[in-house]
Parts: C-alpha cells; sequence; structure tokens
C-alpha cells in the first residue's frame, strides 16, 4: 500500500529539530511501515534523514528561511502559522498536489495529513484518495478519519469541537519511538531531569522544588530560557531556584546520555498533554516519571510500575521519592513494550487496512466508497 506523507515548512526532516514532535513522528514512520510492505513517500523539505520509499522535496530551504527565519539552537523560530491560506501553506499544498498527482499507484493510496486543517486543501484537491489525520496532537481535525495520540485526546477534540457521536473509523494510537535512540547504564546518576520548553505552563519550576525538598540536583533541558545565574534559572514566568543546572536544548544523542543518567524524570506540566513523549523517552531509557495527573500521562505513566503522578506538591516529593526505587529494567521494558516503532506499526497498519476496507464496501459505507471518503468535518 501506497502512502503520501504530507510534512511541514518550518522544519526539515532531520535530527535538527528535536523540539518538534511531529516532525520526529514524520522521520520515524517510513522507518516502522516499510517493514510492514508499505511504500512510504514523504514530501517535506529539501534536506532529509528519513527512511523513505522516495523524498519529494517541496520547498527549498531558502524559502523556509524566508518564511521563518533560521533555526535557531534555542529551539525557537520566527512566525510560525497553522493557516493554510498563508502563503508557506499555499506554496507547500500546491506543489503537494502537483507531486502526489504524478505518483499515485491507485485510488486506494493513502494521503497522510501531517497536520490537520493545514493540510486539508491538499485533500480536497484530490478527492479520490483516502485521506486521513494520523498523528492527532492537535484540535483542528479537518478530515473523515483520525487517528489521535491517546483517549484522552480523543475525547478532548472531539468535546472541543462539540462532536456528541463517536466515528466508527476513528482511532487510538500512541505516539511511537526509535529503540535504537536509547540505552540504559547500570548505574544511573543523583540527579532529577526536567526535558521540554521551559514555560510556566511546563511548571519547571514545580520540578525545581521537588529536587530542593529531596535535596538532589536538578538538571534542566530545553528552550525558553531568559537567564542563568548561580542556583537561578530564569523563564517565562517562573523562576527556578536551588541547586539547578541548565544545559539548554540537547539533541538525540545529549537527550539519550541526560535521560538514561537521570534518577527520574519529572514532568510536572499544568499543559494537557495529548501524548507527552518525554514521559515514553525517559521510560525507554530505564528512568522512571514523575509526571502531573491529568492529560495523556494517566494512560502512560503506570504508578507503581513506570512512575508516579502526583496532584500537590507533597504528593509530587512522596512520589518521585518512591520512584527511586522503581525497577528500572522493568520501567524499560513496560515503554518497549508499547510505544516502539515495532509494537504501534502494527497499529497503523490495522487501521489502515480498516480505511482501506471502505473501497469494498466497508462496514455501513455505501459500495460507491470513493463519494464516503470525502472529508465531511470542517474544524
Amino acid at each position: 500500500m501506497r502512502c503520501h506523507l504530507l510534512g511541514l515548512p518550518h522544519t526539515e526532516t532531520t535530527s535538527g529539530y528535536p523540539t518538534c514532535a511531529y516532525t520526529g513522528k514524520l522521520i520515524r514512520f517510513g522507518k516502522m511501515m516499510q517493514p510492514l510492505g508499505y511504500e512510504v513517500i514523504l514530501y517535506a523539505g529539501e534536506e532529509n534523514e528519513a527512511e523513505c520509499f522516495e523524498h519529494v522535496p517541496l520547498i527549498t530551504r531558502a524559502e523556509r528561511v524566508r518564511w521563518f527565519g533560521e533555526h535557531d539552537q534555542n529551539g525557537l523560530w520566527g512566525n510560525i502559522t497553522w493557516n493554510p491560506a498563508d502563503e508557506c501553506w499555499q506554496l507547500m499544498n500546491a506543489r503537494a498536489v502537483h507531486e502526489i498527482r504524478k505518483r499515485i499507484s491507485s485510488p486506494r493510496d493513502l494521503l497522510l495529513l501531517g497536520m490537520g486543517s493545514s493540510h486539508q486543501p491538499v485533500a480536497n484537491a484530490l478527492p479520490a484518495l483516502t485521506a486521513c489525520e494520523p498523528f492527532v496532537g492537535y484540535e483542528g481535525i479537518s478530515s473523515r478519519f483520525r487517528a489521535f495520540e491517546s483517549h484522552f485526546w480523543r475525547a478532548h477534540v472531539y468535546g472541543r469541537n462539540r462532536l456528541g457521536d463517536g466515528n466508527w473509523y476513528d482511532a487510538t494510537i500512541p505516539n511511537y519511538f526509535d529503540p535504537d535512540e536509547f540505552f540504559q547504564v547500570e548505574s544511573p546518576g543523583d540527579y532529577l531531569l526536567f526535558v521540554g520548553r521551559v514555560t510556566v505552563r511546563k511548571n519547571p519550576h514545580v520540578a525545581a522544588d521537588i529536587a530542593r525538598a529531596l535535596g538532589m540536583r536538578l538538571v534542566v533541558a530545553g528552550p525558553g530560557v531568559t537567564s542563568v545565574e548561580p542556583g537561578r534559572i530564569v523563564a517565562d514566568h517562573c523562576v527556578l531556584e536551588g541547586d539547578v543546572e541548565y544545559v539548554g536544548p540537547v539533541g538525540v544523542v545529549e537527550r539519550a546520555e541526560l535521560m538514561a543518567n537521570a534518577a527520574a524524570l519529572i514532568a510536572p506540566t499544568q499543559f494537557l498533554e495529548p501524548f507527552g513523549g518525554v514521559a515514553v523517552e525517559a521510560m525507554l531509557s530505564g528512568t522512571p516519571v514523575v509526571a502531573s495527573d491529568w492529560g495523556a500521562f494517566t494512560e502512560t505513566v503506570r504508578p507503581g510500575v513506570s512512575g508516579y503522578r502526583f496532584s500537590t506538591l507533597a504528593e509530587g516529593v512522596e512520589a518521585t521519592r518512591q520512584a527511586l526505587t522503581l525497577d528500572r529494567d522493568l520501567v524499560a521494558s513496560y515503554a518497549a513494550e508499547r510505544y516502539t516503532l515495532e509494537q504501534v506499526g502494527p497499529q497503523f497498519d490495522r487501521w489502515f487496512r480498516q480505511l482501506d476496507g471502505l473501497w469494498d464496501g466497508g462496514w455501513g459505507v455505501l459500495p460507491d466508497a470513493s463519494a464516503a471518503l470525502r472529508p465531511t468535518i470542517q474544524a
């Protein structure tokens, strides 16, 4: 089965964009699905490291820089936009339609919209193909068929879009990770770790409070910090104080080393995480996770097995103390059995086969499947 996978205008499918979760998904998707018999054609920027059947450049690096500025080492861009009417999306989508038309092998090809409504013009221009959204961790859904990153996020998006009834062909498929990017160590360090954008919604200052209460050092990795001085890190509307160390944004190798050697990862975000991939990345390193008790963490962090969840600062301190006693081999096995390419690929395969069955009539679909496949929801 051939999959036409659409990329993003503000990144390249390379390891140089570790702060963009969607770019990471694009990079890993072909490696996950091609062994299962899928031809993944990736339509993205001109630089590419992803394994795929074919990489089709849609925009040049010069165009990307003109639209968004140089990608700096702090993980920030200029004017990122998700509006399909903006120049970057209009140009990229138009070129995608042109290139996809040349590569359609069958009307049963899958059109994978990597960013929902921003890619919807491509689906509108190619109504005969099965258009779907495989990575829904956003609210602006636009196609009829969606795979959500977590059960929590599916319920949240249904509510935000006032969808009172379920859609039979919707799926919940978790984010997926390459186990080759992570490793375990026999003797981890004695520090706690925060990885993510250093902003008040992610509550890094709560992680610092937990570390201070336990007399432990907190290492902070991620973009968003405005100033650093001994014992003090200042970021977006929050200040981290105590034995805190800022290492800046980290790439794939540095992230793996930090996670493998951490005593525990603290993820105290108040943002309702659609998935919260840093938790699973830590678990794959054998590092237990202490997370807030909402969002997708309620599905990924299993108390007493892969970590603990908390709702007050006092609970966070005690949860961290308990997490330090967990079996790190069990933590890593828990994640590997659920969130690796090998485990998640068959879930996408099952969903794609369900969608392909629409061309044979499907369940509850008229024989004229091409009409049934047209998007019916605008969000």
